[in-house]
C-alpha cells in the first residue's frame, strides 16, 4: 500500500508538469540538450574553446542518458570506451571497472566532490539515479591531480544541472516489466544575478523477470527472480548567486533514500555461501557549497566545501522466507557515517603561455558501525592533499600539461573490538603518503585532429575497511598497509572527418604496485587454521585498446560503435584479476523515417570474465539487443516505448546471479 500510494503522488505530481507547461524548445536540438551543465562542479575543463582536455576525458550528456534509457549511473557510464559494467552480486551492488580498474580505484565525484562510500570506497553505482545529472565526465589514468587522492585508475565527476533561461525543465514518467515505476521532474529558474535549480525522482522496482532458458537452482525457482526488490527516491536543490561575470556562488542540498533485497545466489559453485539479506534502509544527504571569485581578469579561486551523512543497514535471514535470525550468520548491521571537508583551487593566466592551477584537499572520515547486541565501534581518518597543475603553451599545435600532487592519510582512531571479552581497545594508527607526478603532450596535427601521449604516476591510499575489517571472522585486519600505486602510460588520437564523422583512439598500459592482496595467515586465536589478511603484495599490470566512431550516414541515420580491449597479467601470484572482460563492444543506430518518429537499436557484447580469484568460475560472454521507439506527440511531449535484451539471453554479470531476460518499458517525457 505504501509503494502505490508513493506512485500515486509521484504520478499526478510529475503528469500535472507533462500536460499544464507547453514546451518551447526542439527535444532533439544538441545545442539545448548540451546546455544546463554546472560549470563549477567541473575539474577537468572540457569547453570546446579548449579542445586539448576533451582527449582524456569521456562525456555522457544527459541526452545520451536518456536516448539509451541509462536511468543509473552504471548503465550511463556503460555507453562510454574503456568502462566495463560489474555487479557485487552478493551485495545486490552496479560497479563499474575503468581500464581494468575498479571503482574504489576510480573514485566517484560529484561537482568535483567526493562522494565515495568512506567505509570501503565502494559506491552502490544502481542507488545514483541520472534524472537530475547534466553529464558523466570519465577521467581514465590522466586525472587531473586537482581531483585530489586516491585518483589511481581516473575520476567518475557527476556534474548537475544549472539553469540557463527564465522557466525550463524536463518531466517523465515510465512503467516497465518487474512491475517498475519511474518518475522524474527537473526546473530551473535563471533570473540573471540568483537561479535556482531542483528536482526530484523516484525509481520503484519489484523484481525481474528471469530469462526462459535460466535453469531452476535450489535458492530460485525461476520466472520472478527471488528478493530483487528496489526503491530509489531523490530529491535536490541548488540555490547560486552570480553578482558579475567569473563570480559564482552555489548552495546545494541533496537527499536520498532507497531500500532493496539481495537476490540469492543461483550458481553450481558448491563452496558459494547463499545469503539472504535485505538493506531496510540505504540514505545519503548531502549539503555542498561551490564558489569561484574572479581576481582579475585572468585568475580565480575556487572553494568547495562539503557535509555528507550516510546511513544503511543490513539484516541477515536465516533462510528464503526472511523471518527469523537464530543462525550463526544472520545478524542486523547498521552504519552511521558521515564525511565532511573542503577544497580550494587557485588558478591564474598572469605567466604568458602558462594556465596554472593550486588546490588543496582536506577530508575527515567518521564511520560508526553497530551489530544488534554489540558496543557501536568508532573508526576516523583525516586525508589531505596538495595538487599543482600547469598547462604550457609551447606554439599553436604544441601543449604540456604538467602535475603533481602530494596525499597523505592521517588515521585519528580506530576500536578494536573482541567478542570474546566483550572488551575495545585502539588498533594502532600509521600515516601513509603518496608522491603522484605526471605529463602528457598534446600536438595539434590539423585543425580537428589532436594527437597526445601522457604518464601519469597514480596512487590509492587503504581504507578503513581494508585496514580494520575482520571480514565477519574470516578475516585479520593490518592496520600497517601501505598506498598502492601505479604509473600509468597512454597514447591516443582524435579526430573530425568531414562534419560527419567523429574517430576517438587509445591505447594504455599499466604497472601497478603494492597492489592491495589477500594473503592466507595463521589465525592468531587458533593455529590450526588460516585466515586472509591483506598485504601489499600485488604487482600487476594492466593494458589495453579502445576505440570509437560516430558517423552521420544521412541526415535521418546516423551510426556509433565502440570498442574496448582490456588484458592483465598478475606478476606476483597466480590469483586472477576478477570482473574484467577481454572485449567489449556496443554499437548503435538510430534511424528517423519521419520528423516525428525515431527508431533506436543497439547492440552490446562482453566476453567472458573471472568470478573468482582462483579462476573456479566466472560469468559466460553474452550478447545483447536493445530496441526502442520515440514518438513526438506534440510539441516537446514524447512517448516511447522498448524492449530490452530482445532475444532473452541467459546471462550472467556476476557467476550465479543471473540478470534479466526480455523486458519491456514505455515512458512519457516532456522538456521546457
Amino acid at each position: 500500500m505504501k509503494h502505490r500510494l508513493r506512485r500515486l503522488t509521484a504520478l499526478l505530481a510529475v503528469a500535472s508538469v507533462l500536460w499544464g507547461i507547453p514546451g518551447n524548445a526542439a527535444a532533439d536540438d544538441p545545442a539545448i540538450l548540451a546546455d544546463n551543465v554546472f560549470t563549477l562542479g567541473q575539474i577537468e575543463v572540457t569547453a570546446r574553446s579548449e579542445p586539448v582536455r576533451e582527449t582524456t576525458t569521456d562525456s555522457v550528456t544527459d541526452a545520451d542518458m536518456r536516448t539509451f534509457n541509462r536511468d543509473t549511473v552504471a548503465d550511463a557510464l556503460n555507453l562510454t570506451t574503456g568502462v566495463t559494467l560489474s555487479r557485487s552480486g552478493a551485495r545486490n551492488e552496479q560497479m563499474v571497472f575503468v581500464r581494468g580498474f575498479d571503482i574504489k580505484h576510480a573514485p566517484l565525484f560529484l561537482d568535483g566532490i567526493p562522494i565515495y562510500v568512506l567505509y570501503d570506497g565502494y559506491p552502490d553505482l544502481s542507488r545514483f539515479t541520472t534524472f537530475d545529472l547534466s553529464r558523466l565526465i570519465v577521467s581514465k589514468g590522466f586525472a587531473s591531480v586537482l581531483y585530489g587522492p586516491n585518483t589511481m585508475g581516473g575520476a567518475i565527476n557527476m556534474i548537475s544541472r544549472r539553469p540557463d533561461k527564465a522557466l525550463e525543465g524536463n518531466a517523465g514518467i515510465g512503467v516497465a516489466s518487474g512491475d517498475t515505476f519511474t518518475a522524474y521532474a527537473n526546473f530551473g529558474s535563471n533570473q540573471g544575478k540568483w537561479y535556482i535549480q531542483g528536482g526530484a525522482s523516484y525509481l520503484d522496482r519489484e523484481y525481474y523477470q528471469l530469462s526462459d532458458d535460466f535453469e531452476p537452482t535450489e535458492d530460485e525457482d525461476g520466472g520472478r527472480r527471488e528478493n530483487a526488490y528496489a526503491t530509489d527516491q531523490k530529491i535536490n536543490l541548488k540555490i547560486g548567486y552570480t553578482p558579475s561575470d567569473g563570480n559564482e556562488y552555489a548552495l546545494s542540498y541533496i537527499r536520498q533514500d532507497g531500500e532493496k533485497g539481495t537476490p540469492p545466489y543461483a550458481g553450481n559453485d558448491p563452496s558459494a555461501r547463499v545469503r539472504y539479506w535485505r538493506w531496510p534502509y540505504w540514505d545519503k544527504e548531502s549539503f555542498y557549497f561551490n564558489s569561484r571569485t574572479a581576481l582579475g581578469e585572468k585568475s580565480y579561486v575556487k572553494t568547495r566545501f562539503y557535509y555528507d551523512t550516510y546511513e544503511n543497514s543490513l539484516h541477515s535471514y536465516d533462510d528464503a522466507t526472511y523471518t527469523t535470525m537464530n543462525k550463526r550468520y544472520a545478524f542486523k548491521g547498521a552504519y552511521d557515517d558521515y564525511t565532511l571537508g573542503g577544497s580550494l583551487e587557485a588558478g591564474t593566466e598572469l605567466l604568458s603561455g602558462h594556465f596554472l592551477r593550486a588546490a588543496f584537499h582536506y577530508k575527515k572520515d567518521v564511520h560508526r558501525e553497530k551489530d544488534a547486541g554489540e558496543p557501536e565501534l568508532d573508526f576516523r581518518d583525516e586525508i589531505f592533499s596538495l595538487g599543482l597543475e600547469d598547462t604550457i603553451t609551447l606554439s599553436e599545435n604544441l601543449s604540456v600539461v604538467v602535475g603533481a600532487s602530494y596525499d597523505w592519510l592521517s588515521p585519528v582512531s580506530a576500536d578494536d573490538y573482541d567478542s570474546d571479552t566483550g572488551s575495545i581497545s585502539d588498533f594502532p594508527t600509521e600515516e601513509t603518503a603518496a608522491f603522484n607526478p605526471q605529463i602528457s603532450v598534446f600536438y595539434n596535427i590539423s585543425d580537428t585532429g589532436i594527437l597526445h601521449a601522457a604518464v601519469a604516476g597514480k596512487s590509492r591510499l587503504p581504507t578503513l575497511k581494508d585496514r580494520y575489517s575482520y571480514r565477519l571472522g574470516y578475516g585479520l585486519p593490518n592496520p600497517e598497509l601501505d598506498e598502492e600505486t601505479s604509473v600509468n602510460y597512454e597514447i591516443g588520437y582524435q579526430d573530425y572527418f568531414a562534419g560527419r564523422i567523429f574517430f576517438k583512439t587509445a591505447v594504455f598500459y599499466s604497472d601497478v604496485s603494492d597492489y592491495i592482496m589477500a594473503v592466507s595467515v595463521p589465525d592468531p586465536d587458533d593455529a590450526t587454521k588460516t585466515v586472509d589478511q591483506n598485504q601489499n603484495i600485488g604487482d600487476v599490470n594492466l593494458w589495453g585498446a579502445e576505440a570509437e566512431v560516430s558517423v552521420r550516414l544521412l541526415d535521418n541515420l546516423e551510426y556509433g560503435l565502440g570498442y574496448t580491449y582490456t588484458d592483465w597479467d598478475n606478476r606476483s601470484s597466480d590469483e586472477k584479476l576478477t570482473d574484467i572482460p577481454r572485449h567489449k563492444i556496443f554499437t548503435h543506430l538510430k534511424y528517423s523515417p519521419v520528423e516525428r518518429l525515431s527508431l533506436l537499436a543497439s547492440l552490446e557484447y562482453n566476453a567472458r570474465r573471472f568470478s573468482d580469484s582462483d579462476g573456479e568460475t566466472e560469468a559466460g560472454s553474452h550478447t545483447l539487443i536493445n530496441f526502442k521507439a520515440d514518438c513526438a506527440l506534440y510539441r516537446e511531449i514524447r512517448l516511447e516505448a522498448g524492449v530490452n535484451n530482445l532475444f532473452d539471453r541467459n546471462y550472467e554479470i556476476d557467476e550465479g546471479y543471473p540478470e534479466a531476460g526480455r523486458n519491456y518499458f514505455a515512458n512519457l517525457t516532456c522538456r521546457f
